[in-house]
């Protein structure tokens, strides 16, 4: 099987994430924060030293500042929910995924758009626009899910700095593949997944505040017990405990932190090139062959095509019965569809991760003559 489904969870994991994984099953590991004996101990050491790895990974000021839950999803919706009130001015991409939007229209955002695909300084300037009419959050994604685009965030952050906005910001395709800093890069709230680039299991996402961001006022989204104040009627105002209500997912940490040491020991840069180079030797491969569109190409992570007469759906069917792993749809960014089908059909993501290589590119490009031939 040749995997090409990697922003969707990555595949195959590393042999010491799998490791990590076993080795709770071997060892005696209690519920972590929840017990002084040597097993509940453990399982917080297991919990602390992940959370120092990602907040060194991602430029955080603390360990503290780093909070688990279940997924990027859950991370977005508390940083949204908690971050934005009712009728309160937000500014998001065009090319958006639906775990940004919804959350902003259930929180009741008056949402404006600036155009992710446009080039650098016309997305600043839109932005800046924004915020000068009032504009109190921006929320937007590092990287897209669709294309193979990245948005200015530092500066975009610099601009909210500048104007007292919160930024939000969902890196689901862009950790472990980009280098990331809360600090440098002027993000208030910071959301990722354990199991896409950072090579750990699906169950866990983070959230990394920066260090001034003012917790007090955010509302976490879920309560419940923290291990901590166990007379008061409310979450901790201090971190991690007032967004960590609950059991935390003990498994998944552990796969995330060896995942983090994975990504670390490989190089982030290294990751990145050796992703763009399966991508350079896809859109090199079929440059020029007819019957086959591909939206807004450039070396990068991913890529998203369609092939003529071809619904997206059908398209990738024939690579799986060729075994080859692709998604097709809108891939919940239905935003970024009206840039590739506008009739709604979507097209077919293919993704890549550190362990593809270049004969996989090859056969995939060798499959899709054959598609077209058909």
């Amino acid at each position: 099987m040749i995997y090409f489904d990697n922003a969707a969870t990555s595949w195959p994991k590393p042999r010491a994430v799998e490791g990590a994984v076993k080795r709770l099953f071997r060892e005696p590991y209690g519920n972590p924060g929840r017990g002084g004996h040597a097993a509940a101990m453990r399982a917080a050491e297991t919990v602390y030293r992940a959370r120092v790895k990602a907040a060194e990974l991602f430029g955080a000021k603390g360990p503290h500042l780093v909070c688990f839950t279940g997924g990027c999803t859950e991370s977005l919706n508390a940083a949204i929910s908690g971050a934005v009130r009712y009728g309160m001015k937000v500014m998001t991409g065009t090319t958006e995924h639906n775990s940004v939007i919804r959350p902003l229209i259930r929180a009741g955002a008056d949402i404006s758009y600036f155009d992710s695909l446009s080039d650098e300084e016309t997305i600043l300037e839109q932005v800046r626009a924004g915020l000068l009419l009032g504009v109190s959050a921006v929320v937007c994604a590092w990287a897209s899910n669709v294309f193979p685009t990245v948005l200015p965030i530092r500066r975009i952050g610099a601009l909210c700095r500048e104007h007292g906005a919160v930024f939000i910001v969902d890196a689901a395709q862009a950790a472990g593949i980009y280098d990331i800093n809360v600090d440098t890069d002027n993000i208030d709230i910071l959301c990722a997944p354990a199991h896409k680039g950072l090579y750990g299991v699906t169950g866990c996402g983070i959230t990394v505040f920066s260090e001034g961001y003012d917790v007090r006022s955010h509302p976490p989204l879920t309560v419940g017990g923290s291990g901590a104040d166990p007379y008061t009627a409310y979450m901790p105002d201090r971190l991690p405990e007032r967004f960590e209500a609950g059991t935390l997912p003990l498994l998944p940490i552990a796969a995330l932190s060896a995942g983090i040491d994975f990504v670390r020991s490989t190089g982030i840069a290294a990751i990145r090139a050796h992703e763009e180079s399966i991508s350079a030797a896809i859109l090199d491969s079929l440059s020029g062959v007819s019957g086959v569109t591909f939206y807004r190409p450039s070396y990068g992570p991913l890529l998203c095509f369609n092939i003529d007469g071809k619904a997206p759906e059908e398209t990738a069917a024939l690579l799986d019965s060729r075994g080859i792993c692709a998604r097709a749809g809108m891939h919940c960014a239905p935003g970024a569809h009206k840039y590739t089908a506008p009739d709604g059909s979507g097209a077919v993501r293919i993704s890549f991760s550190v362990f593809n290589t270049e004969e996989e590119a090859e056969y995939f490009c060798d499959v899709i003559k054959d598609v077209i031939r058909l």
